[in-house]
């Protein structure tokens, strides 16, 4: 079904005289099944596959454990921090350090995070330290004060806390879209039969509860 409408949109664009490039397009099989789908073409020339992409500044795996995605921007993180640690380290003000913060280091992790902040904790769990690093930075805090304490301290939402917020929001702003198929996605009942999940995955819409 797959190669019959690549097919249908090569004789469209060969019609109205547009040139897709084949040798930069993916190809790419969400599913959590070992098996593999059979090679598609366009135009003849086979489309690479890949077991994961990068999308919209997303970096999205076959599995969607989103594990390469928080990988990269933990590299991301810790090179920026790198140019940042001797502000965070200095003697300004707790509050101007922790604008530095919100302003510089979070936004390049909260991307997105409406889709991989289900993921696991144990994806997830790096990017929480790498934020619990940075409050002992700004706060000089000595060692034997608790992550916890310290964002209850600094009033820093937890990774959780914040992929949470960013979906209610996401969630809010879907259902009052003017576009009926855009608007359908803040159903809780989106995929038919409501299936079972395999391996307990959490879902993006778990966020809301």
């Amino acid at each position: 079904m797959l190669q019959r409408h690549l097919n249908i949109i090569h004789l469209w664009t060969k019609r109205w005289k547009i040139k897709i490039n084949e040798t930069k397009s993916s190809f790419i099989t969400f599913t959590l099944n070992k098996k593999t789908c059979p090679q598609i073409t366009m135009n003849n020339i086979p489309i690479l596959i890949y077991t994961q992409i990068k999308y919209l500044g997303l970096t999205l795996d076959s599995k969607l454990t989103w594990n390469p995605h928080i990988v990269d921007k933990r590299k991301a993180l810790n090179s920026r921090l790198h140019l940042l640690r001797p502000l965070l380290r200095s003697k300004m003000n707790i509050n101007t350090k922790l604008l530095i913060y919100k302003s510089l280091l979070r936004p390049l992790w909260t991307y997105g995070i409406q889709l991989w902040g289900a993921a696991k904790p144990s994806n997830t769990r790096s990017i929480q330290a790498f934020q619990s690093i940075c409050l002992r930075l700004v706060s000089s805090a000595p060692w034997y004060i608790t992550n916890s304490n310290l964002h209850k301290d600094l009033k820093i939402q937890t990774l959780n806390q914040i992929s949470k917020t960013y979906y209610i929001r996401f969630h809010n702003k879907l259902q009052s879209h003017t576009n009926p198929l855009i608007k359908k996605l803040s159903s809780k009942t989106l995929i038919p039969d409501n299936p079972q999940r395999r391996l307990k995955r959490k879902w993006c819409r778990d966020l809301l509860y």
